[in-house]
């Protein structure tokens, strides 16, 4: 496998953030949750969007490549799902890591938006699930702006640059930090009360 396949997406699992961030303004809001240790250190991205219309209504969800290998036909299983519900249903599904395991979801990092389309993000999940992997150009990473991108049309090349043949961590890190109106990365914490 050549080591730019071992560099994309990978196996992902969970995480957990303050709902009072999530919550925070009105309107779109999206947030990339990164799993660094994912694909063998490259990285693993999941995604999240709220319901403009319902403030406490999210979707997310992740392309965590099932066949395990640089490409997936078209219409094959390529490991993609999708959950919904509230923010706190969200951080018991997408586990926070306290150990740099992978799997486990290490950090996140939102931007709000003027208002976003739900309906549009769940169309483009559902084309995203049927279109295969391909480690550089087609996976969790290009899928989840891929979504960002049809929720809201403020999220242009301008704010959420292009994900092509980016790692994972090199595009949540570096890449993010330059783009306009993206909140600094946040350690990913359990709720209160859990472990």
């Amino acid at each position: 496998m050549p080591l730019l396949t071992a560099v994309l997406c990978g196996a992902a699992s969970p995480a957990v953030l303050p709902a009072g961030q999530a919550q925070a303004a009105a309107g779109g809001r999206v947030c990339f949750f990164q799993d660094a240790e994912g694909a063998r250190g490259a990285g693993h991205i999941a995604w999240a969007v709220r319901d403009p219309g319902n403030s406490r209504h999210w979707i997310w969800g992740a392309t965590e490549n099932a066949e395990g290998d640089s490409y997936t036909a078209p219409g094959k299983p390529n490991g993609s799902w999708i959950a919904g519900g509230t923010w706190e249903k969200l951080r018991t599904s997408l586990k926070p890591d306290s150990g740099h395991r992978k799997g486990f979801y290490d950090h996140y990092r939102c931007t709000n938006t003027p208002g976003g389309d739900l309906r549009a993000a769940q169309r483009t999940y559902e084309n995203m699930k049927a279109n295969g992997y391909q480690v550089t150009h087609n996976n969790c990473l290009t899928k989840a702006i891929a979504i960002f991108r049809k929720y809201s049309p403020s999220l242009g090349a301008g704010r959420l640059p292009d994900g092509q043949a980016t790692p994972p961590n090199r595009y949540f890190g570096a890449v993010l930090n330059k783009a306009p109106g993206w909140e600094k990365a946040r350690v990913y914490t359990p709720a209160k009360g859990r472990k």
